[in-house]
């Protein structure tokens, strides 16, 4: 399945006299100018009339480019989750495509849309990321209301998604049985962090790593950066037998713990962390699999706000910015996967000049 493609599975919403553009049209006019580093709506329209003559070499143009308001209008009547479902199977097949068979690190995370001004009950919209931490792209998302929903929506988003030989890992807020045993079903493994909300878990693993035990296994790690030293050490076990709640947990095989030492300016700061996993692996392992997660943050969420200006984006309709923010993934993504070595903001840049290089990007020629 190509982009246009996937693109052209969208049902569109709008009454037959008002279909004077083919919504496959203003689906890809959208893409590419988000891709090209165009950011409201009158970038869009801008962008696309002086390109036309590049678009006619994949679409029938004859009808010319929207307006700036039918790219608002039109974006916004899109349904969200056929939009959402349809990205997922084309990611799918690229993956499929790409014969990747390497074991991948999945990272489960949710994003507020802070640029959106209309609020529905004092609640922001909110969406729920899935990052291949491993190959560095989008896998999919699902819209959601808050942040608390996430427990709920992760279901949805695994039984979506082929997670078969896929490490999932998630926050403490979606450590529940329910996403564990989703996981686990789908052929999947997991590590999942530990904090307060899990009562009686928490408070044992905690107890159980005051003190050294038997069949602890460590790995260590050290990261200069900017300044700072953060030297890492990993604590697992994999003997559970003591642990009243192990039958609660599908799939449980080990625990283990993540101690944090930051040296900045000659102050040293520490933090440990807690997780449980269905993994049985090495301390290394799991030490990597941990810090992987925090790629969702870094590679998606950060990079999203700081180049594709997200949080700016003052998108007031609800559907409108959840799809607006689906399809900045996906650029996202080809950009990460097209001439991997240069920097993000100058295939950017790159992509709004050089139409051999937006066609690479639409035709996803790696």
């Amino acid at each position: 399945m190509t982009l246009i493609e996937c693109f052209s599975v969208i049902e569109d919403p709008r009454i037959d006299r008002h279909k004077r553009y083919p919504l496959i049209n203003i689906l890809v006019f959208t893409f590419v100018a988000i891709l090209s580093d165009q950011l409201s709506w009158y970038q869009i329209h801008e962008f696309c009339s002086v390109n036309i003559h590049w678009f006619s070499e994949f679409l029938d143009v004859t009808e010319g480019v929207p307006s700036h308001d039918t790219f608002r209008r039109v974006i916004g009547l899109i349904d969200t989750k056929q939009l959402e479902s349809a990205i997922i199977k084309w990611i799918e097949s690229t993956r499929e495509k790409s014969n990747i068979k390497q074991k991948r690190v999945v990272a489960l995370d949710g994003k507020s849309l802070r640029g959106v001004a209309w609020k529905i009950n004092d609640k922001q919209l909110y969406i729920l990321n899935a990052w291949d931490a491993s190959a560095d792209r989008f896998v999919g998302q699902i819209t959601i209301e808050s942040k608390t929903n996430e427990v709920t929506a992760a279901p949805k988003i695994l039984k979506m998604l082929n997670i078969e030989n896929t490490t999932i890992t998630v926050d403490a807020l979606m450590t529940q049985k329910e996403i564990a045993k989703t996981i686990i079903d789908k052929g999947g493994s997991y590590v999942m962090a530990l904090k307060g909300n899990q009562g009686n878990l928490f408070e044992d693993t905690v107890l159980y790593f005051s003190e050294s035990q038997p069949g602890m296994h460590k790995a260590q790690s050290i990261e200069k950066n900017r300044g700072q030293v953060e030297i890492r050490t990993c604590t697992k076990t994999e003997d559970i037998c003591w642990l009243s709640q192990k039958d609660d947990w599908i799939g449980l095989k080990g625990l283990f713990r993540v101690d944090s030492e930051v040296t900045k300016d000659h102050k040293v700061s520490k933090e440990s962390r807690y997780y449980i996993t269905s993994l049985s692996t090495s301390a290394e392992e799991l030490l990597y699999i941990a810090r992987q997660h925090w790629s969702v943050e870094n590679q998606l969420h950060r990079t999203l706000d700081v180049h594709f200006k997200e949080d700016a984006c003052q998108v007031h309709d609800r559907l409108a910015a959840a799809n607006l923010s689906a399809l900045r993934k996906i650029a996202l993504s080809l950009l990460k996967q097209i001439e991997p070595k240069k920097t993000l903001i100058s295939k950017l840049k790159k992509a709004a000049y050089s139409p051999d290089f937006r066609r690479k990007c639409l035709l996803e020629v790696f």
